[in-house]
C-alpha cells in the first residue's frame, strides 16, 4: 500500500502554543492577541538565539504562521533550505525587534531583515497549503518572487525552495503595488560563455554608452547612472525630450549613446559630444519599463514591460528610441551579425523575468570582444616622444583589496594624455595598493575608473595588448570586479578546459559573485601546474556542489557508480577505498563533476601509513581580532623553529591560518599526530587565555582553536590552492612568512593571481628527530 500523507495540520485555540512557551512579564515580546480581518503581510527576522536562524513568517488569519529556516532563506533556484514549522505568532510581532532576555525561550537578539506583502498562487492554495504544499509570490525588499513550501514526511519539518519568475502566473487584472517614483538600481548582466538558446529568451544589441535610469516625477525629470548619481544636467537634452513623451509619472532603464556613420554606437563619440556640449547627437536608447503612473511594473514579466513600454516609446529609430527586440531563435545569428559588424555584443534576456534590481541572475552577456573596466591605481614616466605619462598602472577591486592587472600605454592621444595627467595630478597618495616590479610608478588615489580593450588576461591576472577606450565617470572604483568571461564563442558543441568537455559551463556555482562553473573549471587549470605537486598521488577528499554552492553539497571520499576520466581509484591494505590524481585533467575534471573544494591526506601513495605533510590549523572564534591570528601563526612558527625546523603558511580560505611542515616518512601515525598535539599544547601554553587546543566549541569563545587533529590516517586537510564553497570564492592561498603580515582577514579569491611562494618551492621535507619528540615531552 502506498505510504499515507501526514494528517492536515490541526490547530488549537489561536496563538495557545505561543502563549504557553512565554511569560510576558519577563519577555519584551507581543502579546498573544489574535488580529481581526485579512492581510497579506510577510516578515523574516534574524533570530540570534542558541544558533543563528532566520524566522520566516506569513500572514494568515490574523496571525503570523511561522517557519524557523536554520541556512536562512533561498534566493536561487537551486538553492533548497529545510524549515521548521514552529508556533503561530501575533501580528504584531511582525514589527518585533529587540533582545530576548536569557532564561526565556529564544532567548537571544530579534532583528527584522525582510518584510513586504506575500500572494499565494491558484485560487485553492488554502487546500494545498492544508496538505502540505504552499506556492506564494514574495514582493520585499530584499525577497522577491516564486517560493515553494513543502511539508516532508515529519509534520514540522518542510522545505523551502526559490522557484523560477516563470512559474509566478500573471493575470490580465494583477494588481500592481503603488509607489512614489524614484531611483532604481539597474539590473546588470553577466557575461556567458555561449549565446543562450532554447525558448523564453528575448535578445538585444549591446550598447556602448552610458547606462542611465530616467525618473519622472511629477513634472520633474532626472537622469542618474547606475551608481545613483544625478547626471541630468551632463544629459540635458536627454531630459527634455524624455520629459516630453508623457505627462506620467515613469522610470525607465535606457543608454545614452552617439551612434557613427555606420549606425554603431561609439563611446568615444559620446565623450566627445559631451565634452563639446553637443547635446543634439546624443540619443537615449530605452529598453525597460520600471515604473508608470504610480505603479511597480518590476513585479510584471519583462514581456509585458516591453509591451507597456511600446505605448510610451513607439519607434525604434529618433532620439528616444526603443531598444529593437529579437526572439529567441535568432540569438545565435544577431551575435554573429553584431561581432561581424563591430558592435560590442548582444543582452539576452528571460522573457518571464522579473526586474530584479542590482542582480545578474537573469540577464546575461555574450561579448565579441574583451573588454572592461579597470581602476587606475597610477602612471609610468613618459618614454621617448610620449607626453604626460607612459602608461597607467590598473588594477580590480576584489573584496575591497586592489589587484594588480598590468598596464595600458596605446588609445591615447596627445591631447587626453596632457588632460589625464592634469586629473591624476589632483589626487596623488604616497599608499601603495600592491607591490610591483614596474620602476618609478607615480601613485594615485585608486577612484578613477577606466575602460580598456584587450586581447586576453594572461594566467598571472594581467591585461595582454590592451588600449584606452575612455575613463567611465558613471562606476564607482569599488564596484570594479574583473569579469569571469572576456569573449563568447560562436561555435558549437561542448567547451574544453585542459582537454576535458565541460557539461553546463554557464551555470552559476558561485550565484551572488557571478562566478559559474566554466571559471571555476578554468581556475583549476590555470592553478592546476602550482597546485599538483602538492595533491599528486595523495588520497583526496572532494566537497562537490553539482548545483552550485546555494543548492546541496557533500563530501566524497571514493566513486562507487562513475569515476571521472583520469581519476584514479584503489583498496587500500585496510579494505577502505580512496582516489587520486595525477595530472591536471584529473584536476579538471574533478572539478567539472562538480567539484568545488580538494582536501588531501598527509600522506602519498604508494605509501599511505607514512606521513609527510603535517598541519596545525589556527581556527579563531569570530571575536577574535585579525591580528591576533597572525600573532598565533608566527608563534606556531617560532616554537617549531626553536626545534630547528622549518615550516610554510597558507590561508584557509575561511578565517584562519595553516601552518605546514614537510617531512620526511619517518615517523607512523600515531607518532605524527602525538608531535602534532604536543607542539600545539606548548604555543597554547604560551597564552591559555587566547589559545585552546581541545575541540569542544562550548570553550572557544574568544579563543584560537590550535586544530592538530588533522594529522591522523584519513583526516584531511584543504589543499593549497583550493576554492572554498563559500560566498566570494575564497582560495586557500600560499605565502611566504614575510608576506603574511600585509595578508587580511579577508584572505584570497578566484580572481586574484596566483604564484608559487619562494619559500614553497625551497623548503624541502625534513626528518622530526628523537630529540626533538624528547624536546616536546614525548
Amino acid at each position: 500500500m502506498p505510504a499515507r500523507k501526514p494528517p492536515a495540520r490541526k490547530r488549537a485555540a489561536p496563538l495557545e502554543k505561543y502563549r504557553e512557551k512565554r511569560n510576558f512579564t519577563k519577555t519584551p515580546e507581543p502579546s498573544a492577541k489574535v488580529a481581526r480581518g485579512q492581510g497579506n503581510s510577510f516578515v523574516v527576522q534574524e533570530h540570534h538565539a542558541r544558533s543563528l536562524h532566520y524566522d520566516f513568517r506569513l500572514e494568515m488569519d490574523g496571525v503570523l504562521v511561522s517557519w524557523a529556516v536554520p541556512k536562512g532563506i533561498p534566493e536561487d533556484t537551486a538553492a533548497k533550505r529545510l524549515a521548521v514549522h514552529v508556533e503561530d505568532h501575533p501580528l504584531d510581532y511582525g514589527g518585533f525587534e529587540g533582545v530576548i532576555p536569557e532564561g526565556n525561550y529564544g532567548a537571544g537578539r530579534v532583528s527584522i531583515w525582510d518584510k513586504g506583502t506575500w500572494e499565494p498562487i491558484g485560487k485553492d492554495w488554502k487546500k494545498q497549503y492544508a496538505s502540505g504544499k504552499l506556492k506564494f509570490v514574495l514582493r520585499g525588499s530584499n525577497l522577491k518572487g516564486a517560493y515553494l513550501l513543502a511539508r516532508m514526511k515529519d509534520d514540522t519539518n518542510w522545505l523551502m525552495r526559490k522557484l523560477d519568475d516563470k512559474d509566478i502566473p500573471v493575470r490580465p487584472d494583477v494588481k500592481l503595488d503603488r509607489e512614489t517614483p524614484d531611483f532604481i538600481s539597474p539590473q546588470l548582466a553577466r557575461p556567458v560563455p555561449n549565446v543562450p538558446i532554447g525558448e523564453g529568451w528575448l535578445h538585444e544589441l549591446k550598447f556602448d554608452g552610458y547606462r542611465l535610469i530616467a525618473v519622472r516625477k511629477k513634472s520633474s525629470m532626472k537622469l542618474f547612472t547606475r551608481s545613483g548619481l544625478d547626471w541630468t544636467d551632463k544629459f540635458s537634452g536627454i531630459a527634455k525630450r524624455l520629459a516630453a513623451i508623457s505627462k506620467k509619472d515613469f522610470v525607465m532603464d535606457g543608454e545614452a549613446v552617439v551612434f557613427d556613420g555606420k549606425g554603431r554606437s561609439s563611446f568615444g563619440g559620446l565623450q566627445s559630444a559631451l565634452q563639446a556640449g553637443d547635446q543634439e547627437h546624443i540619443e537615449f536608447v530605452a529598453f525597460d519599463l520600471l515604473h508608470l503612473d504610480g505603479e511597480n511594473l518590476r513585479d510584471l514579466p519583462l514581456s509585458m514591460r516591453v509591451e507597456r513600454l511600446k505605448k510610451l516609446v513607439p519607434e525604434e529609430s529618433g532620439a528616444v528610441r526603443r531598444s529593437k527586440v529579437w526572439p529567441s531563435s535568432s540569438g545565435k545569428e544577431l551575435f554573429k551579425q553584431a561581432c561581424k559588424t563591430g558592435l560590442e555584443g548582444i543582452i539576452s534576456k528571460s522573457a518571464s523575468g522579473r526586474y530584479h534590481e542590482g542582480s545578474r541572475k537573469d540577464w546575461v552577456k555574450s561579448k565579441c570582444r574583451a573588454r572592461q573596466e579597470f581602476v587606475v591605481c597610477g602612471y609610468t614616466p613618459p618614454k621617448g616622444s610620449l607626453p604626460a605619462f607612459g602608461a597607467l598602472v590598473l588594477a580590480s577591486c576584489e573584496h575591497g583589496k586592489m589587484v594588480p592587472r598590468g598596464k595600458v600605454g596605446t588609445g591615447f592621444t596627445e591631447a587626453s594624455r596632457r588632460k589625464l595627467l592634469k586629473l591624476f595630478q589632483t589626487i596623488p597618495t604616497t599608499e601603495v595598493p600592491f607591490r610591483t616590479k614596474e620602476p618609478g610608478v607615480k601613485w594615485i588615489k585608486p577612484q578613477l575608473v577606466a575602460e580598456i580593450e584587450f586581447a586576453e588576461i594572461t594566467r598571472d591576472g594581467s591585461i595582454r595588448q590592451g588600449s584606452f577606450v575612455g575613463m567611465r565617470e558613471d562606476k564607482e572604483a569599488k564596484d570594479v570586479q574583473l569579469d569571469p568571461l572576456q569573449i563568447t564563442s560562436t561555435k558549437r558543441g561542448k567547451i574544453n578546459v585542459a582537454g576535458i568537455p565541460i557539461t553546463h559551463p554557464e551555470r552559476l556555482v558561485y550565484p551572488d559573485d557571478g562566478i559559474s562553473k566554466l571559471e571555476v573549471t578554468k581556475y583549476y587549470e590555470r592553478v592546476g601546474p602550482m597546485m599538483l605537486p602538492f595533491v599528486k598521488d595523495r588520497p583526496l577528499s572532494v566537497l562537490r556542489a553539482p548545483d552550485g554552492i546555494s543548492g546541496s553539497s557533500f563530501f566524497q571520499k571514493s566513486f562507487s557508480n562513475f569515476l571521472p576520466e583520469h581519476v584514479l581509484q584503489q583498496d587500500l591494505e585496510d579494505g577502505s577505498t580512496v582516489f587520486s590524481i595525477r595530472t591536471l585533467k584529473g584536476l579538471v575534471s574533478l572539478a567539472q563533476f562538480g567539484v568545488i573544494e580538494f582536501h588531501l591526506w598527509g600522506a602519498k601513495l604508494p605509501a599511505p601509513e607514512k606521513p609527510d605533510l603535517l598541519v596545525w590549523d589556527l581556527d579563531p572564534d569570530p571575536d577574535v581580532p585579525w591580528k591576533e591570528v597572525l600573532g598565533g601563526a608566527f608563534l606556531t612558527r617560532d616554537c617549531l623553529a626553536g626545534l630547528g625546523l622549518e615550516t610554510e603558511v597558507k590561508t584557509s580560505g575561511g578565517k584562519g591560518l595553516h601552518i605546514v611542515l614537510k617531512t620526511k616518512r619517518t615517523l607512523e601515525w600515531d607518532e605524527a599526530k602525538e608531535f602534532t598535539k604536543a607542539v600545539a599544547n606548548i604555543v597554547a601554553e604560551h597564552n591559555p587565555q587566547r589559545f585552546i587546543t581541545t575541540a569542544s566549541k562550548s570553550k572557544r569563545k574568544g579563543k584560537i582553536f590550535i586544530d592538530w587533529l588533522r594529522n591522523g590516517r584519513g583526516a584531511t586537510c584543504v589543499a593549497p590552492w583550493s576554492l572554498r564553497a563559500r560566498p566570494g570564492a575564497s582560495v586557500s592561498m600560499p605565502l611566504n612568512w614575510e608576506d603574511l603580515s600585509e595578508a587580511t582577514a579577508a584572505g584570497f579569491t578566484i580572481r586574484e593571481p596566483s604564484s608559487i611562494p619562494s619559500e614553497w618551492k625551497r623548503i624541502k621535507p625534513q626528518t622530526i628527530t628523537k630529540a626533538m619528540l624528547r624536546n616536546v615531552g614525548l
